[in-house]
C-alpha cells in the first residue's frame, strides 16, 4: 500500500511540474497586417511560465535557460526579467531588431494542501510584437 502510494505521489508531482513555453504568431496567421507602426512586423510572441515554491523556495519552475523543462529545487525563474530575456530571445532568433508593445502579468496564488501558506503556484506571462 504504501508504494502505491508513493508511485500515485510522484506521478502527481511529475503532472503538475512547472513549464516555461513560447508560442508566436506570424507569417499567414497575421493575414498581411503590420502590429506596429514602426517596422516590419516579424512575429507577436507570448511567454508564459509558472511553478511551485514552498514558501520562496522553488520546487519545481520552469527553466528560463531550457525552455520546455523544468527546473527542479533549483531555479527561480518565474518572474518578469526571466520571461523578458526569453520573449527577447526568441524576438532575435526570428530576426526582429525590436520587441515593442510589451506587457507582462504575474501572479501567485496559495495551494490549501497539505498546510495553507506554506505552498504556493506561481506564474509569469509576457507578450509583445517582434519588428524589424
Amino acid at each position: 500500500m504504501k508504494k502505491i502510494q508513493i508511485t500515485a505521489a510522484a506521478a502527481l508531482l511529475a503532472l503538475l511540474a512547472g513549464c516555461a513555453s513560447v508560442q508566436t504568431a506570424q507569417g499567414p496567421n497575421l493575414n498581411n497586417l503590420d502590429l506596429t507602426n514602426d517596422g516590419k512586423t516579424i512575429a507577436h510572441i507570448n511567454v508564459q511560465n509558472w511553478g511551485f515554491y514552498f514558501l520562496w523556495m522553488p520546487i519545481a519552475a520552469g527553466s528560463a535557460q531550457s525552455v520546455g523543462k523544468t527546473a527542479w529545487f533549483s531555479e527561480d525563474a518565474v518572474n518578469v526579467p526571466d520571461a523578458v530575456a526569453i520573449a527577447t530571445r526568441e524576438a532575435g532568433n526570428l530576426g526582429a531588431s525590436k520587441l515593442v508593445d510589451l506587457t507582462s502579468d504575474r501572479s501567485s496564488a496559495m495551494i490549501p494542501l497539505p498546510i495553507p501558506f506554506l505552498f504556493y503556484m506561481k506564474s509569469v506571462n509576457v507578450s509583445g510584437n517582434a519588428i524589424k
